[in-house]
């Protein structure tokens, strides 16, 4: 169970601080239920509702400074898989968002990037579902490092590349 004041990741929404945890029945004829109410870190006027015995909340504790640096530092000997079949690359994105879990969003972003600099050198544009895609995975990340470290979400790119760089310097 989290506690009030903790910060949470919750998929589709980012990192989020729960607010309160309260009793309530949300519709008409649907019993009483206990739930967190999350105030996004992007969006401070939001209120997210999420059922505390739910297991398909896909919310997770969000990355603590030192996990982040970690985390950063992993990412270059993270595996990724290439899938041919453009609707079963589809399908896992959307898997791979879902799950909420920071291994599948580089193995996105990995993929896309290496993607996009290959189709751009064959003079072909970016795909709208790898371009969506992309950005999705890269900003639900980035939202969650930049917090985890306390800087500013446009720094976290920067920051991963040279990672990877001084990794494949130092070999």
């Amino acid at each position: 169970m989290y506690k009030i004041g903790e910060y949470v990741m919750k998929a589709n929404t980012g990192v989020c601080k729960v607010d309160e945890i309260v009793t309530r029945r949300l519709a008409e004829g649907m019993e009483e239920k206990e739930y967190y109410v999350l105030i996004p870190v992007d969006d401070p006027r939001a209120k997210v509702f999420v059922p505390v015995a739910s297991e398909k909340s896909n919310m997770r504790r969000a990355m603590g400074e030192q996990e982040a640096k970690d985390f950063i530092d992993s990412i270059p000997v993270i595996d990724v898989k290439w899938i041919e079949n453009d609707k079963s690359r589809e399908q896992e994105y959307k898997n791979a968002m879902r799950s909420n879990d920071p291994v599948h969003l580089v193995g996105i972003i990995k993929n896309l990037y290496l993607r996009n600099i290959e189709r751009e050198n064959q003079g072909k544009k970016v795909t709208a579902v790898d371009d969506r895609y992309f950005k999705m995975a890269e900003n639900a990340l980035n939202s969650e490092l930049a917090h985890a470290l306390g800087i500013k979400k446009d720094d976290i790119r920067e920051l991963i590349a040279e990672s990877i760089e001084m990794k494949a310097a130092t070999g």
